[in-house]
């Protein structure tokens, strides 16, 4: 199992190689490399050199000792609801990322569903809609011998601005999502974080019970207080790492464990004392990783 950091958390900091040898020095053995910068027409990935962009991406990650595990495909598209744009713009970024992640080495390109909809009262419409855009993916999953990972999602009502449920934000329908795509490259992301954030009883460790070994293949990692997506190093927040780390564990999590972490731990360090910081995120993934792996022999 990987321990694996989402780099894109310092780049604004340090370029990708400093980063890079940064990571590995305090411990983590892969990175998470977001693609979240192709909603930009700037970005190089979006270029007529998009392939020996992201040959260099890989060529720096590797040569750093970090390589590139997992990846995020961009989300943050503007006017979503228009057509033209999404079969224009959105749509071709979207499968281009599919084969940027292979070309970066990712086993895994974690994909939001289709969900810039009012969820509630149209959930048939919104499961049909992801239908027939993920299995739209799986040609070029075979081709390039990568898996997309499907993420649970939440929304904000617009009205109240207090979250609500959105796409596969039960762990019923998630398992429903994979279990009808039926296919060896479509996965569930479960993000541990957004679990629990609407009003719900079930917690992340429901969840990987219910989605099990062989649809749960990837994480998002990430600690909150039950009221905000905040993006917490684990034990900052509010989550029972025991109970999660046993629950995965006993389904016998193959996948790694990757944290989808913000950068606030090391924002307020001086360049000198950001080691230390990276090797404290390192020892508490060492420490949980521990624990999953102890919930093994226990199962």
């Amino acid at each position: 199992m990987e321990l694996s950091i989402n780099i894109a958390n310092i780049l604004g900091r340090y370029p990708l190689k400093t980063a890079a040898e940064l990571y590995r020095q305090a411990g983590f053995t892969a990175c998470d490399y977001s693609l979240g910068d192709m909603v930009s027409d700037s970005c190089p990935l979006n270029s007529d050199n998009w392939r020996e962009a992201a040959a260099e991406i890989r060529r720096t990650a590797e040569q750093a000792g970090l390589p590139i595990n997992q990846t995020h495909a961009p989300f943050t598209f503007r006017h979503w609801d228009d057509s033209a744009t999404y079969r224009d713009v959105i749509y071709p970024r979207l499968c281009r990322s599919v084969e940027i992640s292979a070309l970066l080495g990712a086993r895994v390109v974690v994909m939001h569903p289709l969900h810039h909809f009012v969820y509630h009262g149209h959930e048939q419409e919104i499961f049909e809609a992801n239908m027939e855009f993920y299995r739209s993916l799986i040609p070029l999953c075979r081709e390039y011998n990568i898996k997309v990972g499907v993420e649970n999602m939440y929304q904000v009502d617009p009205r109240r601005k207090h979250i609500v449920f959105d796409t596969c934000a039960t762990k019923e329908e998630f398992v429903r999502y994979i279990d009808t795509l039926d296919n060896e490259y479509m996965v569930a992301c479960l993000d541990l974080g957004h679990v629990g954030l609407p009003l719900q009883d079930d917690e992340a460790q429901d969840f990987i019970r219910a989605l099990g070994h062989d649809r749960l293949q990837a994480l998002h990692v990430h600690d909150n207080n039950y009221r905000g997506d905040d993006h917490n190093l684990p034990y900052f927040g509010r989550m029972n790492w025991p109970e999660i780390t046993r629950a995965l564990g006993e389904i016998n999590y193959s996948g790694d464990f990757t944290y989808e972490i913000n950068a606030n731990l090391l924002t307020t360090m001086d360049d000198a004392f950001v080691p230390v910081g990276m090797r404290y995120m390192a020892d508490v993934g060492k420490h949980l990783i521990d624990l999953i792996n102890a919930g093994r022999k226990l199962s």
